[in-house]
């Protein structure tokens, strides 16, 4: 702080907002969905918040910066903005895990685990790599990065730069966020649980009645057939609902 202080103050005025602006956006990109996946490397997402921190600057309003501010208070500052970054972020990071819970669900009931995964596994399967990137598309083609400026230009109406407050009790609120992120990921799914609910209870019955036939190797084909039709009739549906359920959740309020 001894070196800032030797910089005219016209300069200290116009980097150390700028800073702070860019930590928030960093701390956003590097959750929000799309920007934060594996296929973007980290020069990238930094190139990508580098360009967006003057715009959060211009839409952050006057910050008054005193040369009197120790290290400590600007420590305080960087971490309040980081933290409100990942606030922002995390309501569109959370109800786009639905995706994921619904393609398991799918998977797991369908008789399609070994086709579908999910985003977050070690060797992805082709299905759920084929839906995770189809719901990444759909959500830039609906103007996810529209929805990342207007949560930066909230976010500044609601915490302001400068101050060390940061205020409001998040927790319970993502609380709740997840639960409706897993009852969007259930209705999804829906379709494809009561599916594979009706073939439990269909191979049941025939297999009381008729113990001798080999019900499983019969039925299994079947299932997984009809599975696989399902999910391609349903799948501009299920990837429709979820992107806007990721919009509609990831603005406050």
């Amino acid at each position: 702080m001894e070196a800032l202080a030797a910089f005219p103050p016209e300069l200290i005025a116009l980097v150390v907002p700028l800073v702070l602006a860019y930590l928030r956006v960093q701390a956003a990109v590097l959750v929000f969905p799309v920007l934060s996946e594996r296929v973007l490397s980290v020069r990238v997402r930094t190139s990508i918040a580098m360009m967006l921190a003057p715009v959060a600057l211009s839409v952050s309003g006057p910050m008054e910066w005193s040369q009197t501010i120790g290290l400590p208070d600007f420590a305080v500052l960087a971490l309040r903005e980081l933290l409100i970054g990942f606030l922002i972020a995390l309501p569109a990071r959370i109800m786009a895990s639905a995706l994921h819970v619904a393609t398991s669900a799918i998977g797991a009931t369908a008789s399609l685990s070994q086709l579908i995964g999910t985003g977050t596994e070690a060797a992805p399967h082709p299905i759920g790599v084929l839906m995770h990137m189809a719901g990444l598309a759909v959500l830039m083609a609906m103007g996810l990065p529209i929805l990342l400026l207007d949560l930066l230009a909230q976010s500044y109406a609601a915490f302001p730069a400068g101050q060390l407050a940061i205020g409001g009790d998040q927790v319970g609120g993502m609380v709740g966020l997840v639960t409706r992120s897993f009852v969007v990921a259930m209705a999804l799914a829906s379709p494809f649980i009561l599916g594979g609910l009706l073939y439990q209870v269909l191979t049941g019955v025939v297999n009381r009645v008729m113990p001798a036939l080999p019900v499983v190797f019969i039925g299994a084909p079947a299932i997984i057939m009809l599975a696989l039709v399902g999910l391609a009739l349903l799948a501009p549906t299920v990837l429709s609902g979820w992107a806007q359920a990721v919009f509609d959740h990831a603005m406050p309020g």
